[in-house]
């Protein structure tokens, strides 16, 4: 079942539209809105895949800053088609559209990450440098401070780990697990906004870091929005970040358990 067709369907999003021109793993994509979705269409192709200018490759609707439906991708692997249509789930910012695919044919493997990561990048006539990675003695720091910081939410000071995890990002700003991190510590004070930003950080980051879709659909169900919570749980169910016996004792989703929605997820995992 794709996920748009579990969900229903977005009317008067609040987020703001992913209208523009973005690469993609496919190519270069012109998003546009259409009735109450929007579509996406090829302007010039990538090396991945051998789609044509013009050829429909993305479809969704939009809730909050959430785009989820389908995204049209090449497949590899033995007995595969050659392309199809993908489940996608992508946090829309300004700059990227980060998220997950997940390819229902099993053993096929679309162009994106290993956990089914994909990020769409705003296009830019030009593009300046990007800047150096950091130094090796950098990771290393930026690991330990992630260690440390681990300890002292395990040992309940979420202050001290909270600048313990802001360390670790001045180290290294690569490192979704710190963002990760400084969002559980704003859980565990019940600041579900700042929790939140921090969790769509980690993805922004790095969309393969299926802990930040789990934590999101927590946090969006501790809020009432149940849309929101089962589309991001969806996704961490369908690419390994979630398991039925998980998610049936997490108090944090308690509010979808009576959902039709809920339990064919759960159903399903």
């Amino acid at each position: 079942m794709l996920l748009a067709a579990l969900l229903p369907a977005a009317a008067g999003a609040s987020g703001k539209p992913p209208e523009g021109e973005w690469d993609s793993p496919v190519g270069r994509v012109r998003i546009a809105r259409a009735g109450e979705g929007f579509r996406g269409t090829l302007v010039a192709p990538g090396k991945a895949c051998g789609f044509r200018p013009g050829e429909e490759v993305l479809r969704g609707t939009l809730v909050d800053d959430s785009l989820a439906g389908e995204l049209r991708v090449c497949l590899a692997g033995p007995s595969c088609p050659a392309e199809g249509w993908s489940s996608a789930l992508l946090l829309v910012g300004p700059e990227r559209l980060a998220g997950a695919v997940h390819v229902a044919e099993k053993g096929c493997a679309g162009p994106f990450g290993r956990k089914g990561g994909v990020t769409l990048t705003r296009a830019r006539r030009a593009r300046a440098a990007s800047r150096p990675g950091p130094s090796p003695d950098a990771r290393a720091r930026a690991r330990k401070l992630l260690r440390d910081g681990a300890a002292w939410l395990r040992e309940g000071n979420f202050e001290r780990a909270r600048e313990r995890f802001l360390e670790a990002i001045e180290a290294d700003a690569a490192v979704p697990e710190a963002y990760n991190g400084v969002g559980v510590t704003y859980r565990m004070r019940n600041d579900l906004p700042a929790a939140l930003g921090w969790y769509k950080k980690a993805l922004a980051v790095d969309p393969d870091f299926g802990d930040a879709y789990y934590n999101m659909a927590c946090v969006y169900a501790l809020r009432g929005e149940r849309t929101l919570a089962l589309r991001y749980l969806q996704i961490a169910a369908m690419n390994g970040y979630a398991t039925a016996e998980g998610v049936d004792g997490d108090a944090d989703l308690a509010s979808l358990r009576g959902t039709r929605e809920y339990r064919a997820l759960r159903d399903r995992m």
